[in-house]
């Protein structure tokens, strides 16, 4: 039993170190989180020049709409969570988060996803 806890004593600073991931805070950028070669997250710009955490989340349903997955974005230090269920911003992975939109007003984003999106198909 002492060796197992002298082990873990040996570990637990190690543990401590490992940082969660942070969202990139450049003003007005929106940015998608992707796996990178390395296994830790990498994040490739969406669009610059975005005004509003709203404004990116759509941007982010959009790609959710368009791949039929979910997306996991920033902006400007905000992490933002896009899900078939919902669209939630937070400050980190493990941090509480928070809803973005109503059901009513995603509903509306999301006609007006799909609307672009068959005017570039030519419907």
């Amino acid at each position: 039993m002492r060796r197992i806890l002298i082990g873990l004593a040996a570990v637990m600073p190690l543990a401590a170190c490992e940082r969660p991931p942070t969202a990139p805070d450049n003003p007005g950028v929106c940015w998608r989180m992707v796996e990178g070669l390395n296994g830790e997250p990498d994040f490739r710009v969406v669009a610059p020049d975005i005004e509003t955490l709203e404004n990116c989340a759509v941007r982010l349903e959009g790609l959710r709409m368009i791949h039929g997955q979910a997306v996991t974005g920033a902006f400007q230090g905000q992490f933002i969570y896009v899900t078939d269920a919902d669209i939630t911003a937070a400050t980190g992975p493990k941090a509480q988060r928070y809803r973005v939109f109503t059901p009513a007003q995603r509903a509306q984003i999301q006609k007006g996803v799909q609307t672009l999106l068959d005017r570039e198909k030519g419907r």
